[in-house]
C-alpha cells in the first residue's frame, strides 16, 4: 500500500491517512518497500498464502468455480488473522478492502466485538465474468464461479455494518435494501499536484520518448488483468495503425511491446510531468466497475480522452462533451485522427474533464468518510 503505486493503492492509502486522524491506525498487510508513513502501526503478513499472488488471487478466484465456500477461504483467513491477533490490541472498526481477505475481517469484528466497514473497490464478480468471457471459459464453469462469487460479495454486504461503494452502478448491482447502511464515496485525484504539470522534460527523458510527436497516454498498473487487456488493444491494433502516432504506457509491470512508436518506462514518480507530455489519454477498458483513477489523472492533467462505456463508469461524462467514447479499436484510431486534426476539440475536450477533476479532489471525498464513521457509531 506504501508507497501506492497503482490506482488501487492510491486509494487505499487515502482512505487510511483519512482514518489515521479520526483514531489509532493498524494496518494489516504484507511489507512493502518502505515503512508506512503517518500515524499507523503496521501490522506485517508474511504467509506465503499471501506472498504468492497466483495463491491469493487466481487460485483462490478460480476455487469458486467448485463451491462458494471452498477450501482455501479458511487458511487464508486464518493468515491474516493469527498476526492481527498477536497485537493483543482491541480494535473498534474492522475494515476490509479486498474481497480475499472478507472471511478474516469478519472473524475479527466478531472476536473484537468490532464493527465491520467493508470498502466495495469493485463490483468483482462482473470483472470476472468480463474475464471469462474474454478467455472462452466454458459457460457451465463461468456462470457457476461467476454466481458463487456474487453470493460471496453479496453476503459480505449483508455482514458488513456498513459498506461503501465507489459508484452508485455498483450499488445498484447489488440491490442492497434499506436495511443495509452504505455509502457512494467515488475515486478521487490529487488534482492540484497533477494540474501545475510537473517536470515534463525530466519525465520525457526518464521514459525515453521524444516528446515532439502528436502523443496518447494509457496510465495502469499492468498486473491488472482489464489493463494488461488495454495495454494489448494499444500496442496490437492502435500502434501499428497509427505509425506515426506516439503511444505511452504508463505503470506497473508494463507489458512488452514491439512497435517502435510504444514506449512502456514502467513506474514514474513524476506523474503529473509524464502526463503532461501526452496530446491525448486512453482508456480502452472492456471491463471493470467503480470509477476510474487514470480517468481522473487525465482530466486533471486537462487531457482530451477517448474511453469505452467500462471507463466512463462512475463519472458524469456526457459522450463529445468530457470524452470521446467508443467500445472498439476502430473507434479509438478514428477518435485519435480526430483529436490530432482538430486543437479545438482537445481545448474542449480537456477543459470540460477538468471541471469533472476539479469536483473529484481526494480531500473532499476523505471528508466523507466523517459520516461513515458516524454510522458506525450509532
Amino acid at each position: 500500500m506504501y508507497p501506492p503505486k497503482n490506482g488501487a493503492e492510491v486509494r487505499l492509502w487515502k482512505t487510511a491517512q483519512k482514518l489515521s486522524t479520526l483514531g489509532d491506525l493498524w494496518v494489516a498487510a504484507p511489507p512493502g518497500e518502505q515503512r508506512l508513513d503517518g500515524d499507523m502501526e503496521p501490522i506485517d503478513v508474511t504467509s506465503p498464502l499471501f506472498n504468492h499472488q497466483p495463491v491469493w488471487d487466481e487460485l483462490w478466484t478460480g476455487l469458486f468455480a467448485v463451491s462458494a465456500r471452498h477450501p482455501l477461504r479458511q487458511p487464508l483467513a486464518n493468515a491474516m488473522v493469527e498476526p492481527v491477533e498477536r497485537t493483543t490490541v482491541s480494535f473498534d472498526v474492522v475494515v476490509c478492502e479486498f474481497p480475499q481477505v472478507t472471511d478474516a475481517a469478519a472473524e475479527l469484528s466478531t472476536s473484537h466485538d468490532a464493527k465491520l466497514l467493508l470498502n466495495k473497490h469493485n463490483a468483482d464478480y462482473e470483472i470476472l465474468d468480463g474475464y471469462l468471457r474474454e478467455r472462452s471459459v466454458p459457460s457451465v464453469v463461468r456462470r457457476r464461479l461467476v454466481e458463487n462469487f456474487r453470493e460471496f460479495e453479496a453476503n459480505a454486504i449483508e455482514t458488513a455494518d456498513v459498506t461503501v461503494f465507489q459508484s452508485e452502478e455498483d450499488r445498484k448491482r447489488f440491490d442492497v435494501g434499506a436495511a443495509t447502511d452504505t455509502f457512494v464515496i467515488p475515486n478521487g485525484c490529487d488534482y492540484r499536484s497533477i494540474s501545475h504539470g510537473g517536470d515534463p522534460e525530466a519525465a520525457a527523458r526518464e521514459c525515453g520518448i521524444p516528446g515532439d510527436g502528436f502523443t496518447c497516454v494509457f496510465l495502469g498498473s499492468y498486473d491488472y488483468a482489464p489493463n494488461r487487456r488495454a495495454a494489448r488493444l494499444i500496442i496490437d491494433d492502435l500502434a501499428p495503425a497509427l505509425p506515426d502516432v506516439d503511444f505511452l504506457l504508463l505503470g506497473r509491470n508494463p507489458p512488452a511491446a514491439s512497435g517502435d512508436n510504444v514506449y512502456a518506462p514502467g513506474y514514474v514518480a513524476d506523474l503529473a510531468g509524464a502526463l503532461h507530455l501526452a496530446d491525448a489519454a486512453l482508456c480502452p477498458l472492456t471491463t471493470g466497475s467503480g470509477t476510474k483513477l487514470k480517468m481522473l489523472d487525465y482530466f486533471a492533467a486537462e487531457l482530451p480522452v477517448i474511453s469505452t462505456t467500462v471507463g466512463t463508469q462512475g463519472l458524469s461524462v456526457e459522450p463529445g462533451r468530457e470524452a470521446l467514447v467508443c467500445d472498439d479499436a476502430e473507434g479509438f484510431v478514428g477518435g485519435i485522427e480526430r483529436l490530432r486534426s482538430s486543437p479545438e476539440l482537445r481545448r474542449r475536450l480537456g477543459e470540460s474533464g477538468r471541471e469533472i477533476a476539479a469536483e473529484h479532489s481526494w480531500d473532499s471525498l476523505m471528508a466523507e468518510y466523517d459520516a461513515v464513521i458516524e454510522a458506525l457509531r450509532d
